[in-house]
């Protein structure tokens, strides 16, 4: 079950903390009790409703799950509790699930990962060598350092699992021969060398599989049930004990955070499978179970084809691997969180994150490896879905989240969000470059697709240091920003309610969504990241996406307990009118024919793309759809598509660039979301029958309209302006168009170029300044906080008047003759002075820049284009209205 807290009365004027933001709150080292007061306080003024505590690299492992660190981890909990804040358990040391930062393997050997090898030679005698791990060397020598003893995955134990002799092209299972008990390995600093007793058959190959453990490394083999029950109990048990009382309130849920072993690669190295899978010998036992083959033939077929049977080989070997997996490791998680009341969730690694093709994140990876490919099967074992989200774009995570929650009776979805630099090379240096406006962006987006809760990765104990630009050893580059550390974190609080409310507004409704989109589990299996599948599958989420036709995914299993009725597939509390399948090559059953069958004769529409299912797992198959592309979709292409198809809820018609969204709620109203992603100003039309009956409900202020009618509404929507309307059709409405958020046209405007003054908190005399061009270029380069500009100016005569700031960077707080006017941290800057008498005036701007300034300058993470753009960088506007006619 999802976790859950009292009603309030109105969720949407007062959001719960499961709307409003978490964040991991990163320790570098023990805070007192003062500071953890302090900082947790300020977090909830901020908006924060839920905070999970994450020690990081900074903080010695051998400080981790000590008695200090366990006590003051107690105090901290029981301080968000009498905040009214919700805690969460972050379940390891820096990242990465069951290591227990390095506690789990210590003096168990046996549970540190072991991995299977393999090499192909036409020789006799061969050897498996040059062991990499490029995913953990890509992040730097300290990452490497924590997950390695000496900073290197050195492999020793090398046992032989098969070997076998088999002809060079297409190999058929009938052909290959076990010559296992004919090869001896032996180990050598470098990996092993093994040797064929006999002679190899021109035309023919040797090839031998063999598995090793990391000496030095501190992950742990997850197919081991020993491994999962260890990691709780040296790992999990401590907190427990620590806490007592204070589960399962206010610590309410454990939260997992990317499973999985090393993705190594090796000299030798050829075929499909991109990376050593973990071994153990249980592994072969259930294999050979599930495909009733020998499991060297079985071990073969997964790096070479050997005929009809390969896929379903392939599909057996990863599905058997990946449910022990989830017995070994999930499992004793899922028990342990029963056992003392709390909810499990978290994310496994998504090969996807940053974008929407399936494998376009972690590209070098290869996902079959590690629980990164069945989402809907790990998500059954949790208690609410969690999912990854890298930097400022619209992605899938949160639509794939929402859709997995939805196959388990649940829905939506948290979304982890983390910033990568994009300034350099470096990715862990993060952003500091991050301003309100796009963090408010990128929450509403996820909200859109899918997010109940945006998780931050993160806030930060400290700032860390001058002059030491280790990456993750000095906390400034520890995937930057820590928002709290920047200088419009004082703006934070409104863009947490907002979103908040937006959350809540879409909560405990159905989405209108009318396309459902396969997940192609089995031809992931059989195929590999790297197949057509996973780019058909990102374009077609973004195609529907161009065409403003929201979409589900939906797995197999629920698609074969799908009902069809009046020419619609219902699946997951969801109607669909089409299904599209992504250049899906393999079904897991050939039942799945039968149900595509019925869906298209019922009048449905069968949309694929690319290659078309070939076979099943358990048998061929033919299936027809109703419209095919040879080509990767394109928008165009999906327009067309899309025009077959009945119309549905409301009509919209603009422009620009709008993100929406539209959910029909639990009484009958359509909730449509509307956030214009654009620079300019955009108009809309939004029809619904023969009228419409609507209100406007306010993000930003928590209040909402009277109902009124109209028979259609026209809506100007300024940049970056957020919208919530619920409607529904009304015969009896008036025949007018309802004009919505249009703004007056001032009389006038006026520009303050001239005569501004300027300082910093760091004192001294004020200065003369320019208002075109920001500060970083009149002598502050390096300076991020927050700078004062100050301008005296006379008014003729009274007034009624609006501030517009054509360009700030990145937000501001307006004061106006000794006091406050208002704070804007996104397009536009307006701001309402009020009513203003004839005669002089003072007007304070108080801006605010990012950090990047300051905590980039001098280190090689700055990038080509530092020093950031701070300040004003446009002059001031006064526009006038007739007196009275702008409220303040």
């Amino acid at each position: 079950m999802e976790r859950t807290e009292q009603a309030a009365p109105d969720w949407f004027a007062a959001p719960q903390s499961r709307f409003r933001p978490a964040a991991y709150w990163f320790w570098h080292s023990l805070p007192t009790p003062d500071e953890m007061r302090a900082q947790l306080t300020d977090f909830r003024d901020k908006g924060y409703g839920t905070i999970l505590i994450q020690a990081r690299l900074t903080l010695p492992r051998s400080v981790y799950l000590s008695p200090a660190f366990l006590r003051a981890y107690a105090q901290a909990v029981a301080i968000m509790g009498d905040l009214g804040l919700t805690a969460g358990l972050y379940d390891d040391y820096n990242w990465t699930s069951g290591q227990a930062g390095g506690r789990t393997v210590e003096g168990a050997n046996h549970l540190r990962e072991r991995h299977l090898f393999w090499a192909t030679v036409e020789t006799p005698a061969g050897e498996i060598d040059g062991i990499k791990a490029p995913f953990a060397a890509a992040l730097g020598p300290d990452i490497a350092d924590w997950l390695y003893d000496g900073g290197v995955p050195r492999f020793g134990d090398w046992q032989y699992v098969a070997a076998l002799l088999h002809p060079v092209d297409a190999p058929s299972p009938d052909l290959i021969l076990d010559v296992t008990d004919r090869v001896r390995i032996v180990g050598t600093d470098e990996g092993c060398r093994f040797s064929y007793d006999g002679q190899i058959p021109k035309g023919w190959r040797l090839t031998v599989f063999a598995s090793a453990l990391c000496l030095t490394s501190r992950l742990i083999n997850y197919l081991l049930p020993e491994a999962g029950q260890r990691f709780v109990d040296v790992g999990l048990q401590p907190y427990a004990d620590a806490l007592g009382r204070l589960m399962p309130k206010p610590l309410e849920f454990l939260f997992f955070d990317q499973p999985g072993p090393g993705f190594y690669r090796w000299r030798q190295q050829t075929g499909n499978l991109g990376n050593s899978p973990l071994y153990a010998p249980l592994l072969a036992a259930a294999v050979e179970t599930a495909s009733g083959t020998a499991f060297g033939t079985v071990l073969l077929s997964l790096v070479m084809d050997l005929g009809p049977s390969t896929a379903r080989l392939r599909c057996l070997f990863y599905e058997t691997y990946t449910r022990l997996m989830y017995d070994g490791f999930f499992q004793p998680l899922k028990a342990f969180a029963e056992r003392h009341g709390l909810s499990l969730t978290g994310h496994e690694i998504l090969p996807h994150v940053g974008g929407f093709a399936l494998n376009g994140g972690f590209s070098s990876i290869d996902p079959r490896v590690a629980p990164a490919v069945d989402f809907f099967g790990l998500d059954a074992l949790r208690d609410e879905t969690a999912v990854d989200a890298n930097n400022f774009a619209a992605q899938l995570a949160p639509k794939l989240g929402d859709s997995v929650a939805r196959a388990h009776g649940r829905s939506r979805t948290i979304v982890e969000l983390y910033a990568t630099a994009t300034r350099t090379e470096r990715r862990g240096a993060g952003q500091w470059e991050l301003t309100p406006a796009t963090l408010r962006a990128q929450s509403i987006r996820l909200h859109l697709l899918g997010a109940r809760q945006v998780l931050m990765h993160a806030l930060y104990q400290t700032d860390g240091h001058d002059d030491d630009d280790r990456l993750f050893i000095n906390p400034r580059f520890d995937f930057a920003p820590g928002l709290n550390f920047e200088p419009w974190w004082p703006h934070h609080a409104a863009i947490a309610d907002e979103t908040a409310r937006l959350s809540a507004f879409l909560e405990d409704t159905t989405p209108l969504a009318p396309i459902a989109l396969f997940y192609p589990l089995h031809t992931a299996w059989a195929e590999g990241p790297r197949h057509a599948h996973a780019r058909h599958f990102g374009r077609w989420c973004e195609a529907l996406a161009e065409n403003g036709c929201d979409y589900m995914v939906i797995d197999e299993e629920s698609l074969a307990n799908a009902e069809i009725r009046d020419g619609q597939l219902h699946v997951n509390g969801l109607r669909f009118a089409a299904l599209v399948l992504p250049a899906v090559r393999v079904l897991g059953s050939v039942r799945t024919t039968s149900i595509l069958g019925e869906f298209v004769a019922a009048g449905g529409e069968l949309w694929t793309s690319g290659e078309v299912p070939e076979c099943a797992c358990d048998g061929s198959l033919s299936i027809s759809s109703t419209a095919h592309l040879d080509a990767e979709p394109d928008a165009q292409m999906v327009t067309q598509l899309l025009s077959r198809l009945p119309a549905q809820g409301p009509t919209i018609s603009f422009s620009g660039k709008i993100g929406r969204h539209i959910a029909r709620d639990r009484e009958d109203f359509w909730r449509v979301v509307l956030f214009n992603e654009g620079n300019d100003a955009d108009h809309l039309l939004i029809s619904l029958g023969t009228g419409v009956e609507y209100d406007i409900w306010d993000a930003a202020q928590g209040t909402r309209t009277p109902i009124a009618t109209a028979a259609s509404l026209d809506i100007t929507l300024e940049p970056q302006q957020l919208a919530c309307l619920r409607l529904r059709e009304s015969p009896a409405a008036s025949g007018a168009i309802a004009p919505l958020f249009k703004q007056p046209k001032p009389l006038r405007a006026v520009a303050l170029e001239r005569g501004w003054t300027f300082r910093t908190p760091e004192g001294g005399d004020a200065l003369a300044i320019n208002v075109d061009e920001g500060w970083q270029v009149q002598g502050f380069a390096d300076f991020s906080g927050t700078g004062r500009y100050h301008l005296t100016f006379d008014l003729a005569a009274a007034a009624d008047i609006i501030l517009d700031l054509p360009s700030v960077a990145t937000a501001v707080t307006v004061r106006i003759d000794g006091r406050d006017a208002g704070m804007r941290c996104f397009p536009p800057f307006r701001i309402a002075l009020g009513h203003l008498s004839a005669g002089l005036h003072d007007l304070e701007l108080a801006v605010s820049n990012t950090a990047a300034n300051r905590y980039y300058a001098g280190t090689p993470y700055a990038g080509s284009a530092w020093p950031d753009e701070s300040g004003l960088t446009a002059a001031p506007r006064l526009l006038f209205y007739a007196p009275f006619s702008v409220k303040e």
